[in-house]
């Protein structure tokens, strides 16, 4: 027997089956009929009130599935033997190739959506302030966005690629079938899975946008948070027990001038409160307290000056308290020499430098 004669007789073993099973369907079909009438008899007779009604629609609705779940599965081996056989048929070249030559996914000019990069892991620390938890509860709003944005990405991504396969196979049984080339690619079904997956790349990259605007907001949100959380070194404890405290009462009673100023405002430990130029030094020792040391301006913020800058006192250096940073970088300071704001570079035109520090508090500056 020749090779074709063997996959004729193996197509028609398969129309066989196919034919049969679906007989069995139609057979089942009235078996459950009659299985349906019965039982609703019984359970009439037996049971008038009805309470078993929905015991016996459960069962009723399983036995309907499984019945047509026979017939579905006749219907796709009808569809596989028709498939092979127009495959048998075809001289052409492969089907794979034909695909291309009618132009594959080239009909569909959306680009897929490049997939954000996960965001940066940051580790905030077991301790976050009362000033700064707001920021701190939008961080994890737009982490939960961006999570929410990245299944809409996949969602999408899993539609587009699906209705881009359907319209693949859709079309190479259409010419396997016969249908010209031109008529093939204008056919309906191929044109609304067309406008499906461009549809669908059109979400993603919406999506794409939106998780990109929110890993910028996040990752500036955590920088800005981690500046002021305190290294591993820090007791929260000990940082939780200043937040919304005052100064002790020998701190105030023993500094004078700036530092007595800063003192009153904020909550300093008296381990801190020495000669103004030596803050920064202090902070840097008493670790259990998570001061950080930066360049950078904050609300809150403790600013530091040198002996030698043109500010300071040149024996006992200066503090003050940043009270703000105005939109355009202006700092904005009160001391012992200036109870409402007042920006620092009208007091010198010195505001940065080796000379110039600023103390973050992690129990009052803000992020």
């Amino acid at each position: 027997m020749r090779m074709n004669d063997v996959v004729s007789v193996r197509l028609q073993d398969l129309r066989s089956a196919a034919i049969e099973m679906s007989r069995s369907a139609d057979s089942l079909r009235l078996a459950a009929e009659r299985i349906h009438a019965e039982v609703g008899g019984l359970a009439a007779q037996v049971d008038p009130s009805g309470s078993s009604a929905f015991a016996m629609l459960a069962h009723s609705g399983r036995l309907d599935t499984l019945i047509e779940s026979v017939a579905g599965l006749a219907a796709q081996l009808s569809r596989a033997a028709d498939d092979l056989e127009s495959a048998g048929r075809w001289h052409g070249p492969p089907l794979g190739i034909l695909w291309d030559r009618l132009g594959g996914g080239a009909r569909i000019s959306v680009r897929p959506p490049e997939m954000p990069a996960a965001a940066p892991a940051y580790t905030l620390g077991s301790y976050i302030s009362h000033a700064n938890r707001p920021l701190y509860d939008q961080l994890l709003a737009d982490q939960a966005d961006l999570a929410e944005r990245r299944a809409q990405i996949a969602e999408a991504e899993a539609a587009r690629t699906a209705a881009l396969d359907e319209r693949a196979a859709l079309l190479n049984r259409l010419v396997a079938y016969g249908t010209p080339e031109a008529a093939a690619l204008n056919d309906p079904r191929v044109r609304s899975l067309e406008a499906a997956a461009e549809t669908a790349a059109h979400d993603a990259e919406q999506a794409a946008d939106q998780a990109g605007i929110l890993e910028q907001r996040i990752e500036g949100t955590t920088q800005r948070l981690l500046a002021v959380t305190p290294p591993d070194a820090a007791d929260p404890a000990v940082i939780r027990s200043l937040e919304g405290g005052q100064s002790e009462s020998y701190v105030l009673a023993n500094t004078r001038d700036c530092v007595n100023y800063v003192a009153s405002r904020v909550p300093i430990p008296g381990e801190l409160a020495a000669n103004a130029h030596l803050w920064d030094e202090r902070a840097a020792e008493l670790s259990r307290f998570g001061i950080r040391t930066s360049d950078t301006p904050l609300a809150g913020s403790i600013l530091v000056l040198e002996t030698d800058h043109p500010y300071a006192d040149d024996r006992y250096g200066h503090v003050a308290l940043v009270e703000y940073v105005d939109s355009a970088g202006g700092v904005w300071i009160t001391d012992n020499t200036h109870a409402q704001p007042v920006r620092f570079d009208t007091l010198t035109s010195e505001t940065s430098g080796d000379r110039v520090k600023y103390l973050y508090l992690p129990w009052y500056t803000k992020a």
